[in-house]
């Protein structure tokens, strides 16, 4: 698990190392469902080549912006760009939240978007 606001301001997370692993969110994977509960987000991961699942796991999340729609024959979506960013709070760009939450902007390359605050992040 890391501590979100150590993550590097716009570095690209859809091609990253985590636990001394690489991984490529973008080319290698499909999100095959997305989950939120409890302040949990889980994106659902399938590596194109093998089948296999992992998810990528935020926690002690708040999203604050969602665009969510349907689109037909598409069996998953491809994660675009994944940062970790800043926020406009009051007219000011905030870096990190009062309770030491990092900032999220998650979009799709089918044209989904999600922005949230988490407090960690990790690969399952």
């Amino acid at each position: 698990m890391v501590a979100t606001i150590s993550i590097e301001f716009f570095k690209n997370l859809t091609q990253s190392d985590y636990n001394n692993r690489c991984y490529d969110f973008h080319n290698d994977y499909n999100c095959e469902k997305i989950y939120y509960s409890k302040g949990i987000l889980l994106l659902m991961l399938k590596k194109i080549s093998s089948r296999n699942f992992l998810s990528l796991k935020f926690t002690d999340v708040n999203i604050t912006t969602i665009d969510f729609f349907n689109l037909k024959e598409v069996e998953g979506l491809t994660i675009d760009t994944l940062y970790r960013g800043r926020a406009e709070l009051d007219g000011e760009l905030i870096e990190v939240s009062e309770d030491g939450k990092g900032y999220f902007y998650l979009e799709f390359y089918e044209g989904q978007k999600l922005e949230f605050w988490a407090k960690y992040i990790s690969v399952e």
